[in-house]
């Protein structure tokens, strides 16, 4: 079943908040079944701010259900789930994995491989990014909002090591497809420095990197139907659809047309652009 009603808005932020967000993303989804939707890993850290309702994850080993007004996942290799009633309405706003310095002044890695609910960190700005959200009803008026609150918070001096962002920047720049010795070299660092160093900063490697910024684009590209599987592989930088396939088993636990059968709110709607890294981890 598709869904009756899909709208959704993307937003460019304040150009002063440009280095760290990328875009924000309205969306207002109703008329899917009742199910669970999954959040998959990408190359910016997700900001939630929830419409209404919270915004419902489930833990995939124990089922527990954890409920958030505001919330903040960081880089990720394994998809998330999301409980829903058939409609979600929120704001999601595309974190540069250099944004939790500049606006909590702490590193991307603290967020990897989770969710935190965002007033654990600031419970004044979770506070007032929700309540101002929740007080709109056009899109501008709420991204609008969310600019201000930002705007407030942010530290532009706090940044990850230029070495680090430069290697984030360039993998990203070459979506996904510079090996990591090459990354290393051009950032004057052996290998296995890089390594640690980039794990210190955003909780993931390199490597890893690499294959979430090429699955990301592919993900984004392959409910849009812009061309064949084999064709999306390739574009994307995988050296054929079995490589696709694997990273989509890997991530997703399921193959691309068996993600696309299993979630309605992926089928019907994409959010954000089918680039990733808007924002530079660079600044």
């Amino acid at each position: 079943m598709s869904a009756s009603r899909t709208d959704d808005l993307i937003g460019r932020p304040h150009p002063s908040l440009r280095p760290f967000v990328g875009d924000y993303v309205g969306y207002d989804i109703a008329g899917v079944p009742a199910g669970t939707h999954l959040g998959l890993p990408s190359g910016t850290l997700t900001f939630i701010v929830s419409i209404d309702e919270p915004l419902c994850q489930v833990d995939a080993v124990t089922g527990s259900r954890e409920h958030f007004d505001v919330l903040l996942a960081g880089l990720h290799l394994r998809s998330t789930l999301i409980a829903h009633p058939g409609a979600m309405s929120g704001i999601q706003i595309n974190f540069s994995p250099s944004a939790p310095r500049a606006f909590f002044g702490i590193p991307a890695a603290e967020f990897a491989h989770h969710s935190v609910d965002v007033a654990r960190i600031s419970r004044p700005l979770a506070a007032e990014l929700h309540e101002r959200v929740n007080l709109e009803s056009e899109w501008s008026a709420r991204f609008a909002a969310i600019d201000d609150v930002l705007m407030r918070t942010l530290d532009d001096t706090n940044r990850p090591r230029t070495e680090v962002a430069d290697a984030w920047h360039r993998i990203v720049g070459s979506r996904g497809g510079l090996p990591v010795a090459v990354v290393a070299e051009d950032v004057g660092w052996s290998r296995r420095h890089l390594g640690s160093q980039f794990r210190s900063e955003f909780g993931i490697g390199p490597k890893d990197a690499a294959r979430i910024v090429r699955f990301d684009r592919a993900r984004r590209l392959i409910p849009a139907g812009r061309g064949s599987m084999a064709e999306i592989a390739v574009s994307c930088g995988y050296a054929d659809q079995a490589h696709l396939n694997r990273d989509f088993q890997d991530f997703v636990g399921l193959s691309p047309s068996r993600w696309l059968a299993a979630d309605d709110v992926a089928r019907t709607h994409t959010v954000g652009s089918d680039s990733v890294g808007a924002a530079s981890a660079r600044g």
